[in-house]
This record gives structure tokens, sequence and C-alpha cells, in this order.
């Protein structure tokens, strides 16, 4: 019966994100466009020779720390290639000794390489099935700490979610995108439950991480990008100790009342030393 629920949750259609319009991106220029076409050339040159490395570190050491290794490595050189560098901000340092389940909010393509990049605990991260199918970056993550979810198949996607919680118990942390999709604005989409069944599923503490202003340098949809720096805000944990499926939405509630809280009022400016009190 539970597992039949767990079914039907994941099985759930996704909610259109509403954050579509108004347009919060780089401007759309030539200069925004070139720098977008020398990041694709850039980004390939980059993840041919870091895919290849991290499988064969992958064969030697496979644990999250090794895949944080190569894929610091990886988010950082693409991106400091194109003139954007990250600042992260904790507000209480974690135990690196410990697994943890990272859930962040998600704007844009920038986000993925820049918590690779800056994040400084090691992960792999919770990824859709499709990432899968990209040359080179597909392959290297299926060979690393990471999971890929399934959502066109509920049963296969409730398999992932339990592959993911045995491997946080293993001492791996993982990295979820809370919102499913990319908000491409300051403001977060709807919340989905798989990163906080997956916490559940682990019995680990889930920590919120906050995003604030890679919509600005970025937008894929449109072929932009221009240079700067995106700020990355690191929350503290929430013990999910005592907690059961029941408590799930309050739990999301929290978590989003976390994250929302380090962003910036919408069109203001980055405030990476913002945290809301509960």
């Amino acid at each position: 019966m539970v597992q039949e629920r767990m079914e039907e949750e994941i099985r759930s259609p996704r909610s259109a994100s509403p954050l579509d319009e108004p347009y919060w991106g780089p401007p759309v220029s030539i200069s925004t466009r070139l720098l977008f076409m020398w990041f694709g050339l850039w980004a390939l040159l980059v993840t041919i020779p870091s895919s290849f490395l991290q499988m064969i570190g992958h064969r030697f050491d496979p644990t999250a720390r090794n895949f944080k290794k190569w894929s610091s490595i990886w988010g950082r050189t693409i991106l400091r290639g194109i003139g954007i560098r990250a600042v992260v901000t904790e507000q209480a340092p974690l135990d690196p000794s410990r697994p943890y389940v990272f859930i962040s909010n998600h704007q844009c393509l920038l986000d993925i390489l820049a918590l690779a990049g800056w994040l400084p605990y090691p992960f792999g991260f919770v990824a859709k099935i499709e990432l899968s199918r990209i040359p080179f970056l597909g392959f290297a993550v299926r060979h690393s700490a990471s999971v890929y979810i399934d959502r066109s198949d509920p049963r296969a996607s409730l398999e992932s979610l339990q592959r993911a919680g045995e491997r946080i118990r293993g001492g791996n942390s993982v990295l979820v995108f809370a919102e499913g999709s990319r908000s491409y604005a300051p403001m977060l989409a709807p919340f989905k439950k798989g990163a906080f069944m997956i916490a559940l599923e682990a019995g680990v503490p889930l920590v919120p991480v906050t995003v604030i202003d890679a919509y600005r340098l970025m937008d894929e949809r449109r072929r932009v990008a221009r240079p700067g720096v995106l700020h990355i805000a690191v929350g503290e944990p929430i013990s999910l100790e005592g907690k059961r499926r029941k408590d799930i939405p309050e739990i999301m509630a929290l978590a989003e009342r976390r994250i929302a809280g380090a962003l910036p009022v919408p069109g203001g400016l980055p405030a990476p030393d913002r945290f809301p009190v509960d």
C-alpha cells in the first residue's frame, strides 16, 4: 500500500512554471549571443577530458568525494572561461563526515556548473534520465555517486529514489533540485516531493541551498549569457529525526521558506547573507 501511494505521487503531473514572463535574464544582444556560443564550445572542450578523468577515478574511488573533485574542476573551469565566478555564504558549517540531502532551487543551466564547482561539500546529483543521453557528460554522471530518475515510469522512479537512499546511507550526499524544472527568475517554482522522499528514505538531514542570481547571467532558452558573480547561500540543516511521510508537506513548507528567504526582492540586489528566522 505504501509503495502504491509513492508511485501515485511520482505519477502526478508536473506543474507548469508560470515564471516565463516577465523576462529576467541577460539582454539579448550580439555580445551576449557570442558569449553563449563560446560557452557551448568551451563547455564541450572541457567536458570531454573531464568526463574521462571522472570515469577513471570512479573505478578506483566510487564515492561522492571523487565525483566532487572532478566535477569541481569541470564546473569552475567552464564558468571561469566565460567570466563567471561564484561566492558561497554558509549559515552554519556542516560536518563533512556526515551525508546530507542538499535541496536547491533551479534558475538556469548555470546552477549545475556553479554548485558542482563551488559548493564546498562532496555530493552526487539526483538527475533526470534525459541527462544520460548527453554525450560524455551523461556517461560520466552514470559512473559516479549520482542517481538518475526516470519520471516517465513511476515504478522505475520509485526504485531510483530507493537506490538514492541506499547510497546516502552508505555515506554519499546527494543534491536535488526541488522545483524539478528551471524558473529563469528570482522567484521559486512549485516544489516536488521527490527530494523530501529521498531524505526520509535515507534518514539524513536536509540542507537548503539557494542559488540567488544565476538567472541574471544566462538564459539558455534565448542563447544569451554575460559575465558576472553568482551567489550561493547554504542554510542550516533541517533535522528529519522522528519525521514520517505524513510530515512531508510541513517539511516542504519549511525548506521553501528557508530557500526563498535567502532570495532578494524581485529586481533587487543579491543578498547572500539574508536567512529567514523560523
